[in-house]
């Protein structure tokens, strides 16, 4: 029984680098139709990129599905749930669900299994960025508004930046001031991550809670040890 809790934590802990990967700091999105250029530094509105990006800030409870896919790993599907500081990231691979709870203002972040009752307390320092945040971040990097484009009926900025060594494309939702694709490309080829089926939603707080009598594990710690 250790030892098979012992795989599992170890496919979760993998699923989450795949995701810090990707959405610590440039965010990765898929490949597109090439855009059309326009004004480098102004969107066409007339609105500064920072003032779209600051629209993020305004997003009070929302839910999506992740997309993402990388060099030599299968596509892996993520359920996100967002409410202010709070976030819910709930991944299935292999018959297994693992969901991740993280609480900014409580400083905590778990890695939860429902199947075994069983959460590991992780370090907050991992904890993965919501769409919300990424347009939070997008300004450190001195992008480039290259034009704009229109995906899933919803008007986006594209930029360009590079982060981390990662060259990186982002297309942002003007309505919104998050971006949905964004498209991160290294030498070991590129990561894309994508936000689909999105809806602003009123999310209930317990939503973001472990559920009661849930064995809570300190890391580095397995039942039984």
């Amino acid at each position: 029984m250790k030892k098979r809790i012992v795989w599992l934590l170890m496919g979760c802990l993998v699923v989450i680098s795949l995701v810090l990967a990707s959405c610590g700091g440039p965010a990765p999105t898929a490949p597109t139709t090439p855009t059309t250029p326009t004004t480098p530094t102004t969107p066409t509105g007339g609105e500064t990129l920072g003032e779209i990006l600051g629209r993020a800030a305004g997003v009070a409870s929302m839910k999506y599905d992740l997309v993402m896919t990388g060099p030599g790993v299968p596509a892996v599907t993520q359920k996100v749930w967002v409410k202010k500081n709070k976030m819910k990231m709930e991944t299935t691979q292999a018959g297994q669900t693992a969901i991740i709870l993280v609480d900014i203002d409580a400083q905590i972040m778990y890695m939860y299994l429902p199947e075994q009752s069983m959460a590991m307390k992780m370090d907050l320092a991992q904890a993965p960025k919501s769409a919300t945040e990424e347009a939070g971040s997008i300004l450190d990097y001195n992008p480039t508004v290259v034009g704009t484009e229109t995906i899933d009926g919803k008007v986006c900025l594209v930029v360009e930046y590079t982060a981390e060594g990662a060259t990186t494309k982002a297309w942002i939702w003007e309505e919104h001031g998050f971006p949905i694709r964004v498209e991160a490309t290294t030498s070991e080829g590129t990561t894309i991550v994508e936000y689909k089926n999105i809806e602003f939603v009123d999310i209930p707080d317990s939503e973001f809670e472990l559920p009661e009598g849930v064995q809570i594990i300190e890391p580095g710690q397995l039942p039984g040890s």
